[in-house]
């Protein structure tokens, strides 16, 4: 019988929860971002993108969140930075390491995209449509670039430090491993991946495999700064892929 990894971390203990919790960040981070985007804009005239709201509320709103659970459920703060404090060397030659595996992923998709194009030209026009569709995050940075390079820098901190930072504590500590107690862990996997992409709307076909490899990692490391080290050099590589590719 499997031992379960993550039986002894303290999560929700229940699939409603679980839904309660994810429904709150979504709508709250919806709301604030709707609110904030009213004010600056319509209030201060400042025509501050909308995305450019959502990126940073949604990140703050997940993680402030997250640690409220987390604290609620007894988790001891203090020991934790200890922890990551300890072994913070470490997390980052790992994170370093399953980076370079996600390029390697890449570059190998991308060759096989281009075999099967060699084979039947049709698919990898499509293919080729697909990875060039700008996803809104894209175009918002885009923007921001344009219009100051103070303003640029601000977004790509929100998008490689305070969204993985949210993110990972609500997918990866509070969604996966509440799964994971209860589900074996291709299921998890494959559940937790499916929220998280779904969460990505038009970009979660391509951010689908990407969580299966956050999933892999957290079930394998068990190391949450991994996935977060991790998930910001993936998002700083998406983003100025498109930005100058």
């Amino acid at each position: 019988m499997e031992t379960n990894p993550f039986s002894g971390i303290r999560t929700y203990d229940s699939y409603r929860q679980l839904f309660e919790l994810f429904l709150f960040v979504t709508v709250l981070s919806v709301v604030l971002s709707a609110g904030t985007a009213l004010f600056l804009n319509k209030l201060l005239g400042l025509g501050i993108d909308f995305e450019e709201i959502y990126i940073l509320i949604q990140g703050l709103v997940a993680l402030v969140t997250c640690l409220g659970v987390m604290k609620e459920r007894g988790a001891d703060f203090k020991e934790t930075w200890r922890d990551w404090n300890r072994n913070a060397l470490n997390d980052i030659l790992a994170a370093l390491k399953y980076y370079g595996v996600y390029l390697l992923i890449i570059a190998a998709l991308i060759l096989l995209a281009h075999l099967i194009g060699q084979l039947i030209p049709a698919p990898q026009e499509a293919v080729l449509k697909h990875l060039e569709t700008q996803t809104a995050r894209d175009a918002a940075v885009r923007g921001a670039l344009g219009v100051s390079r103070l303003r640029f820098l601000f977004l790509m901190f929100n998008i490689c430090v305070v969204t993985p930072l949210g993110e990972e504590l609500l997918y990866r500590r509070l969604i996966y491993a509440t799964l994971r107690k209860r589900l074996g862990f291709f299921k998890a996997l494959f559940a937790s991946s499916v929220i998280f992409s779904a969460a990505h709307l038009s970009a979660s076909l391509a951010v689908f495999p990407v969580s299966l490899l956050f999933g892999y990692i957290y079930e394998k490391k068990r190391r949450l700064p991994v996935n977060i080290l991790l998930h910001g050099l993936i998002n700083l590589f998406a983003t100025t892929a498109h930005l100058f590719l």
